[in-house]
């Protein structure tokens, strides 16, 4: 059996893949593994029929590929890749994710109303003045969050109005971009749940503690997972959320308010290095043997 891990990124700029991992997962399990890079993919089309290219030669051999959109820019130019490989009969899994949101924070809070998903109280603005009046209504401190961004890059604390302004004004020069202005959960003590899921069923779940000094509790930010029991509310509503984005990975994220859990992000290329070392749990084992079983 051959597998594919299907990456966004060229090959030198791979970030967040977990491709060693699964690598790892797959020799173990006697399966040959291969790295794929979706800019070295072409399509041809002819009328109705679809052949693809992979650096240019004919592509075929693999029993199923596994997407990892390692990917922050705008989606809607890579979300053809995935589609024409389904399209031309290969088994690609998490390849229906909708990455045009989940790769866009506006777009996944726009959703998440529209569906009625619990969240931290927000607002979208985008000039100074009105993101000031968002900040005063919602309240401070809050969090400032820019569309596009990974790892925790692009989201910022503000205490008050003499740290919100400037990063409105930064964000406004260097991307021109509406932010999310959110509540910050003080309750949640700079916490949260990272729930992963994997083919429409809870397999892992952590806490994050964000470092000193930081209200991020990413693990690529310092943010250190621990196990815990999630309640049913908890597990419901991240299986919720992965199946409103079609994804058959993702990692969601949840706080612990007062009012119960609130969604704050779902992530399509989810990491489960601090995961794996927090439970102990194959992820990319895991991972591998859903490709197998969609094979």
């Amino acid at each position: 059996m051959r597998i594919g891990i299907l990456i966004s990124s060229e090959p030198r700029g791979e970030v967040a893949t977990g491709a060693t991992r699964l690598e790892q997962a797959a020799a173990a399990r006697g399966i040959e593994c291969v790295r794929l890079y979706a800019p070295l993919f072409s399509f041809h089309v002819d009328g109705d029929a679809l052949s693809v290219r992979y650096e240019g030669g004919l592509f075929e051999g693999y029993d199923a590929l596994v997407y990892r959109p390692n990917f922050i820019e705008e989606p809607s130019l890579h979300a053809h890749v995935p589609e024409l490989l389904i399209r031309a009969g290969f088994p690609v899994v998490n390849g229906r994710a909708d990455v045009a949101s989940t790769k866009n924070k506006l777009a996944q809070h726009v959703r998440f109303l529209q569906e009625g998903i619990p969240t931290p109280r927000f607002a979208i603005a985008k000039r100074t003045n009105e993101a000031r009046i968002a900040a005063r209504d919602i309240g401070f401190p809050v969090i400032v969050k820019t569309p596009f961004g990974t790892h925790g890059v692009g989201v910022f604390y503000a205490v008050d109005e003499e740290t919100l302004l400037p990063i409105i004004d930064y964000l406004g020069v260097s991307d021109g971009n509406p932010v999310i202005i959110e509540r910050f959960v003080s309750e949640a003590n700079r916490k949260d749940l990272r729930v992963f899921v994997l083919d429409g069923r809870v397999f892992a779940a952590m806490e994050r503690t964000a470092p000193a000094g930081d209200v991020r509790a990413n693990a690529s930010q310092g943010g250190v997972g621990a196990t815990v029991e999630l309640t049913d509310e908890e597990r419901s509503l991240a299986l919720r959320v992965a199946d409103l984005f079609h994804c058959e990975i993702a990692g969601v994220d949840l706080l612990r308010s007062a009012d119960g859990p609130l969604v704050i992000e779902v992530n399509a290329n989810p990491g489960f290095a601090e995961l794996e070392r927090a439970t102990g749990q194959d992820i990319a084992g895991a991972i591998i043997d859903a490709a197998v079983k969609h094979s």
